[in-house]
């Protein structure tokens, strides 16, 4: 048999290694915008994967940084305006 009739280039998975390949599959995909397809991330080199994997995880906590400092920029300012208190006259 030759080793294109074998899934993964002749490793033999377990369901559990199939379910997690595809996850990854499908985040990389889903989360990088349409910048890769399921066949380019199905065929891309395991190594290739991890590393795209990796830099997208780092590239959205960056952005989830980024966006909790500006929700505590903007808390903070609005906090710090003053409170103008109802009037009493009627």
């Amino acid at each position: 048999m030759s080793q294109l009739g074998l899934p993964f280039y002749g490793l033999t998975l377990t369901p559990e290694d199939k379910f997690r390949i595809h996850q990854e599959i499908f985040h990389l995909c889903y989360n990088s915008n349409g910048s890769f397809t399921h066949d380019e991330v199905y065929s891309m080199p395991v190594f290739l994967r991890y590393f795209n994997i990796k830099m997208l995880i780092e590239q959205k906590e960056k952005e989830n940084k980024e966006v909790k400092h500006v929700e505590q920029s903007n808390s903070n300012t609005i906090s710090q305006k003053p409170v103008s208190k109802p009037s009493l006259k009627r």
